[in-house]
C-alpha cells in the first residue's frame, strides 16, 4: 500500500507540472476563486465589493428569444436594453438554444453589477463595468473554472468493447476514443473475446460536482486471450502535439488502420471463390464486406491520395485511394463521397472520406474493402504493418521513466479510483477533450 501512495504521489507530480506548464491555468482547490469565475484579478476586487441586492436568474425556453426570457422574469426594459446590447460584442443572440442561462446581478438601486450568459459548461460569456468606469461596461467570453479528477476506471469484456464500457458508466465518446488509440493493432469488432480486461486512465471534468465530460485519455491497456496492448500519451519537450506509445517507446499507430470502419459486421471474408449473391455465380472476392448501417463514416487507412471518386460498375460509387511503398486501398457501395473528395486530393488516416451504402450490386448496406500491394490483392485482416515512428535517445529515456509509473498504476488493482484531483480554469475546452 505504501508503494502504491508513493508511486502515485510521485507520477501525480510529474503530470501536474506538465499540465501547469500548458496554457490554461490550473490552481488548487484552496485558490479557486469562488465568485463568478472572473476573468481578471482586477474586477474580482471590484464585485467583491459591490455585493448584488437582486440576482434575477433565468433559462431560455422553446421558441423563446433572450429578450422574451429576460420579460417573462421581469427585467427593466432599460437594463434588458443595456444587458442586450451590450453581450450582443459577444454572443450571437440570434443563435439561442432552449437550455441556455443567464444570471443578471444588480446593486440596492437597480443598476448592474455583472450578467453573464451560458450557452453551455464550457461556454460563459459576461458583461461587466470596464475597470476605469462603472459606467462603461465590456463584453467578454468568461473563463470557467472545472474540477479536473485523474480516474482510472477499468472493465471486463462480456459482449462488447461498448456493452463493457457501458457497465463502468463511460459514455461513447470514451469508448471510441479508447478504441480509436488502439485502431491500427487492434479490431474490436472482431478480435474482442469473452473475459478480455482493459483499463484507462482518463481525466474527468466536473463544474459545481456536476460531471460535464472526459479530457485527455493519459494511459490505455487492453489484455486479451493472446497478449496486451498498452498506449501511454506522450508529448517530447518542445512539441505541441503528442502522441500515444508503446511501452517500448514504439507509436501505437501504425501506418494502416486495422479496418475503416469504427463498428460493423462482417458479411463476407476474403477468399478465392464466392458465390456472388446477386449474380450467382461463383468468383473470386478479393476483400471484405463490412456491413454497418447507411450514413456510418468511412476513414481513410492511411496518408494517401485520391486516385478515384466516382461510379465503378457494380462497385456503385467507390473510393481509390493510392499509398507510398505499392499500396492502394478500394472503398465500395457507398452512399455518399465526404466534402472535398475527388482526384488528387490529398487525404490523411482517419480522415473521413465518404460514407456506408449499398449503390451498384449490393443486397444491403455495408462496405466493401479491399487493399492491394504491389499489384497483388492481400486479407486486409492478415496485413502487419510497421510504427508510423519510434522514440530513441535521451527523448525515450525521458519516456521510459514516466510510463513505467504509468504502466505500474494500470496494472494495480489495488490503486484508488481517482488518482489526483485539482481545479483548472480554462477558456474553451479543455486540450484533448473529448466531451
Amino acid at each position: 500500500m505504501f508503494l502504491c501512495i508513493l508511486l502515485i504521489g510521485l507520477q501525480i507530480n510529474d503530470y501536474r507540472s506538465r499540465e501547469t506548464s500548458s496554457a490554461q491555468d490550473t490552481l488548487t482547490s484552496n485558490q479557486a476563486d469562488p465568485v463568478g469565475n472572473q476573468d481578471t484579478e482586477i474586477f474580482a476586487g471590484y464585485t467583491a465589493k459591490t455585493k448584488p441586492a437582486v440576482i434575477v436568474k433565468g433559462t431560455i425556453r422553446p421558441g423563446e428569444t433572450f429578450s422574451h426570457a429576460l420579460e417573462r422574469n421581469k427585467l427593466d426594459s432599460g437594463l434588458e436594453s443595456q444587458v442586450i446590447e451590450g453581450l450582443s460584442q459577444v454572443v450571437d443572440f440570434r443563435k439561442c438554444r432552449p437550455g441556455d442561462s443567464f444570471r443578471v446581478s444588480l446593486d440596492d438601486c437597480g443598476g448592474l453589477i455583472r450578467c453573464t450568459y451560458e450557452r453551455g459548461p464550457l461556454e460563459i460569456y459576461a458583461l461587466e463595468p470596464n475597470e476605469d468606469s462603472k459606467k462603461e461596461f465590456r463584453a467578454f467570453r468568461d473563463s470557467v473554472l472545472l474540477e479536473c479528477r485523474l480516474t482510472k476506471l477499468s472493465g471486463i469484456i462480456d459482449s462488447s468493447l461498448f456493452s463493457a464500457f457501458s457497465k463502468i458508466e463511460a459514455n461513447s465518446r470514451l469508448t471510441m476514443a479508447f478504441a480509436d488509440i488502439f485502431a491500427s493493432r487492434l479490431d474490436f469488432n472482431t478480435e474482442t473475446r469473452y473475459g478480455d480486461r482493459f483499463d484507462v486512465i482518463v481525466e474527468e471534468y466536473f463544474k459545481d460536482d456536476r460531471f460535464v465530460g472526459y479530457g485527455r485519455i493519459v494511459a490505455a491497456q487492453y489484455k486479451n486471450h493472446c497478449k496486451g496492448f498498452d498506449a501511454y500519451y506522450y508529448e517530447p519537450e518542445g512539441q505541441t502535439r503528442g502522441k500515444y506509445y508503446d511501452s517500448t517507446g514504439r507509436e501505437v499507430g501504425t501506418s494502416f488502420l486495422r479496418s475503416p470502419l469504427p463498428f460493423y459486421r462482417v458479411t463476407s471474408k476474403f477468399t478465392k471463390r464466392r458465390l456472388h449473391p446477386i449474380l450467382k455465380v461463383y468468383r473470386p472476392h478479393l476483400g471484405v464486406d463490412l456491413a454497418a448501417p447507411i450514413g456510418t463514416r468511412i476513414m481513410a487507412a492511411a496518408d494517401g491520395r485520391v486516385g478515384f471518386a466516382g461510379w465503378q460498375k457494380g462497385f456503385g460509387r467507390t473510393v481509390i485511394l493510392k499509398h507510398p511503398g505499392g499500396y492502394k486501398t478500394y472503398y465500395g457501395h457507398l452512399s455518399r463521397f465526404a466534402k472535398g473528395i475527388k482526384k488528387g486530393k490529398r487525404v490523411e488516416q482517419k480522415q473521413i472520406i465518404g460514407y456506408v451504402g449499398s449503390s451498384g450490386l449490393s443486397t444491403g448496406p455495408h462496405l466493401d474493402y479491399r487493399i492491394k500491394e504491389n499489384g497483388v490483392f492481400k486479407n486486409p485482416f492478415n496485413m502487419k504493418f510497421k510504427p508510423k515512428s519510434r522514440l530513441s535517445g535521451k527523448v525515450l529515456d525521458d519516456y521510459i521513466e514516466k510510463q513505467g509509473e504509468w504502466g505500474q498504476l494500470l496494472e494495480n488493482n489495488s490503486a484508488p479510483k481517482t488518482l489526483q484531483i485539482e481545479t483548472r480554469k480554462i477558456m474553451g475546452p479543455p486540450d484533448g477533450w473529448l466531451g
